[in-house]
């Protein structure tokens, strides 16, 4: 692999696409239901999740985000 995806400084932010929202993130708080900016499906890795509260997927939309945990079945 000879390029690493960089977070964007500070943000949280690990991919953005202009007109989409940010589809994939991280942080140690899962943002708040309703917050915006998080594209249909965003990915969050929850940093200070444990045992299928590590990563959530956003089921909302960009304008009011639903982030719910993906648990394996």
């Amino acid at each position: 692999m000879s390029n690493v995806t960089r977070p964007h400084h500070g943000t949280g932010i690990i991919v953005a696409v202009p007109g989409l929202g940010t589809l994939q993130a991280y942080g140690a708080t899962v943002p708040a239901d309703g917050s915006s900016g998080y594209a249909i499906g965003c990915i969050f890795h929850h940093i200070d999740g444990g045992n299928d509260t590590a990563v959530y997927i956003n089921e909302g939309t960009a304008a009011s985000c639903d982030f719910n945990a993906l648990a394996p079945s």
